[in-house]
């Protein structure tokens, strides 16, 4: 688990012990912005993978396997293979495909998987990450398509 050490005034660093007052400042990424806890960030999907068991999960605050909050983000290479499918109608516009998916590096998610016709869709098929028709949305292609 992880600790966290909070200073005061009466336990902080004294000026001649040659620690610096100030907290360093930590980059965790060169992308500039926050790293997503899960998700599409520039094109690219990323996962959680917890560092003491090395689960891999998908959008979660703890390990579902040992309990830790202690997570790092991780690039997928967005392949994977379809677990369950669900045609989903509409009462406005087409009818979609949803799909739990098992992605390569060992976690599920729920996304959107574009076929046509929807019937193309089914479990067994690999998937490949492609762009959903909103901006962040997580939406998936058939790979032989």
């Amino acid at each position: 688990m992880s600790h966290t050490v909070i200073e005061t005034a009466a336990n902080g660093p004294f000026e001649g012990d040659g620690v610096s007052p100030a907290a360093p400042r930590i980059d965790a990424d060169q992308r500039g912005g926050p790293i997503p806890a899960g998700g599409i960030w520039d094109g690219v999907l990323y996962f959680q993978r917890c560092r003491w068991c090395r689960t891999a999960v998908f959008r979660r605050l703890l390990c579902p396997v040992c309990g830790s909050t202690d997570m790092t983000e991780e690039r997928s290479d967005g392949i994977g293979v379809i677990h369950h499918v669900t045609v989903v109608g509409r009462s406005a516009g087409r009818p979609r495909a949803m799909a739990i998916i098992d992605m390569h590096e060992g976690f599920r998610l729920r996304a959107r998987v574009s076929a046509v016709p929807l019937a193309r869709a089914c479990v067994g098929a690999q998937v490949r990450l492609g762009f959903g028709p909103q901006p962040q949305e997580i939406a998936f292609q058939l790979c032989d398509a």
